[in-house]
């Protein structure tokens, strides 16, 4: 049976632009993503985000953390067997500084303009986590996603509010 795994992600503002991580390792190698990763037991919510946003980015100033909802995701395979489950609580917050290179992976900032032309550049349902909750400002609404793994890449099946 496929783990339900907690993670956590963050939207993160640099001045006026937002920095995205591009990944080092499976899954999501190569994919530009949110900065996040796995709540450890015992760890709140919001210190499992705090945590994961000063290891991936080096920053020194972490400012005006908010959590913004969360995301049920089922990743599956191109036969449809589910390979992971996730429970996401995304949050958004400000970063004065980072470095561009980390054990995870680069970092880079993107305007918003970037972010919505470059699609395909990005894990999908993090794009869309962040078109709902940053852009599209659905603050507190519950999302569900079903992500493909085919073996030449991720698509998204659905990603839809959980209570249409």
């Amino acid at each position: 049976m496929a783990p339900l795994v907690p993670i956590v992600i963050t939207i993160l503002k640099h001045q006026d632009d937002y920095l995205f991580i591009k990944r080092r390792k499976s899954p999501y190698e190569g994919l530009w993503s949110l900065v996040g990763g796995k709540i450890d037991l015992g760890e709140h919510v919001k210190e499992a985000a705090e945590r994961e946003v000063l290891e991936e980015t080096g920053t020194g100033n972490l400012t005006d953390y908010r959590y913004r909802g969360l995301v049920s995701e089922r990743l599956v395979d191109d036969r449809g067997s589910l390979q992971a489950h996730f429970l996401i609580f995304v949050s958004s917050a400000i970063v004065s500084d980072y470095h561009q290179d980390s054990r995870e992976g680069e970092l880079r900032t993107f305007t918003r303009k970037d972010i919505l032309s470059s699609r395909k550049d990005f894990l999908p349902s993090d794009w869309y986590m962040f078109k709902s909750f940053e852009l599209d400002n659905e603050a507190g609404v519950p999302y569900e996603a079903e992500l493909v793994h085919d073996g030449a890449g991720y698509h998204l099946n659905y990603y839809r509010k959980a209570y249409d």
